[in-house]
């Protein structure tokens, strides 16, 4: 298996506290990545910068900024390679991480796989708060057909993205992972599976505002009900008070009025934010 080639694909925007990092340890594995590929969704910091100083990678710039859907399916369609692997730009990879990955491929070239990423950044107690309530992974063990895969590392041939014609280029920001391992599971001819022991450490570094943020984007865009309305402000609303008053009893139970109060804000922050979604799709 070590003569088979394959490319990965990288989605950036406004990555310059990661990227450097993230591709870094890309270049770092024990099985060698044949082709590095960067989707630069038109960032506005310094980004495009960092990504010029290295050499053998392919850059990817869009004039304007097109989402995490087509960044997904213009990463898979440009590359060379049948087996294609993908990791967001703030996810650090073990140096054994596509090794792992291809051994997985002996047994099955059917399946999309998913690696475990861990949150690296626990001083903040914002991160330690999204490790213990969206962690990205599906813990210790190799889980065959999980709810779906994080989107976060993932590796697939690429007859399963022909078959599926593609991500949904709808979801922008958030939500195409779940939906495309939906539908990898529908087709009934792929499966996914989670390997645990493929391993990738998230860089991401959250204060409260973009963590809201990242909640409700979850959420909001991974909502089964898709259209901005009343009916999903409030349904979706009352679904978030649930995780709210779940969370604050474990908590209030461990006396960690730190997560308590952390709890309140979000659900605060969620109801907003849903709330000028809704208003600003009506204008």
């Amino acid at each position: 298996m070590s003569s088979v080639k394959v490319s990965i694909y990288i989605p950036v925007f406004n990555a310059e506290k990661t990227i450097k990092k993230t591709i870094i340890s890309v270049q770092n594995q024990s099985y060698q990545f044949d082709e590095i590929i960067i989707i630069d969704d038109n960032s506005n910091d310094t980004t495009n910068k960092i990504l010029k100083e290295f050499k053998d990678i392919k850059i990817i710039k869009n004039e304007t900024n097109k989402g995490l859907g087509y960044n997904r399916n213009l990463g898979i369609k440009l590359s060379q390679n049948d087996i294609v692997a993908s990791i967001d730009a703030d996810v650090v990879l073990d140096s054994k991480w596509l090794e792992i990955m291809m051994k997985n491929f002996e047994k099955n070239n059917e399946t999309m796989f998913g690696g475990k990423m861990t949150e690296k950044l626990l001083f903040n107690r914002f991160n330690k708060w999204r490790a213990k309530y969206y962690s990205q992974n599906w813990g210790d063990k190799d889980v065959d057909n999980p709810p779906f895969l994080y989107g976060c590392n993932t590796i697939q041939h690429k007859s399963i993205w022909k078959y599926l014609n593609g991500y949904n280029e709808k979801l922008l920001t958030n939500g195409e992972d779940i939906d495309y391992s939906k539908r990898i599971q529908k087709s009934q001819k792929f499966k996914i599976k989670y390997c645990s022991k493929a391993l990738s450490e998230h860089l991401q570094d959250d204060d409260l505002n973009t963590l809201s943020k990242r909640i409700w984007r979850y959420h909001s865009f991974g909502y089964k009900i898709k259209e901005p309305s009343v009916y999903k402000t409030i349904k979706i609303s009352i679904k978030q008070f649930k995780f709210f008053l779940n969370r604050s009893i474990k908590d209030l139970i461990k006396l960690d009025f730190k997560f308590m109060y952390i709890n309140f804000l979000v659900f605060i922050k969620f109801i907003l934010l849903e709330h000028k979604y809704y208003k600003n799709y009506k204008k």
